[in-house]
């Protein structure tokens, strides 16, 4: 009889375990690596702080499942009307991580805000970021 007891209790942990892992988030390390190959790519419109304040609630298992995240973030320094987008999806044909920025800059001078559109693609594997891509699409 202990011996079952014991038996079901490792089983119950392992199959818990199991399922903390389906919903992880993304860490610091993998939020890292996305940041500098974005900055590798172009001079980053956002800080760290931004990405990670982005990623940090997203469930890496649900947009496995193919539910994006999408979210206004402001990449200025200070409040202005116009808002920045970040959205982030999974290819599941090609079990890859989208990554779209884009960026509304502020120009006191102008009467409109450029605009800059990045694209990025990257895999995770063993819970470490892979093949991370990051492009300018339009601005």
């Amino acid at each position: 009889m202990y011996n079952r007891f014991l038996f079901t209790f490792f089983l119950s942990l392992f199959l818990l375990s199991c399922n903390f892992s389906t919903s992880q988030n993304f860490n610091s390390s993998q939020t890292k690596i996305l940041f500098d190959e974005f900055n590798r790519e172009s001079q980053t419109p956002f800080s760290y702080k931004t990405l990670e304040n982005f990623l940090k609630d997203i469930k890496i298992e649900d947009l496995k499942k193919g539910k994006p995240f999408e979210k206004e973030v402001l990449f200025e320094s200070f409040d202005c009307e116009f808002r920045d987008l970040m959205k982030i999806s999974c290819d599941k044909t090609f079990k890859t991580f989208i990554l779209n920025v884009n960026e509304t800059s502020f120009v006191k001078d102008l009467d409109w805000c450029p605009e800059h559109s990045y694209i990025g693609s990257f895999k995770i594997r063993e819970d470490k970021i892979v093949n991370a891509e990051f492009k300018l699409i339009d601005g």
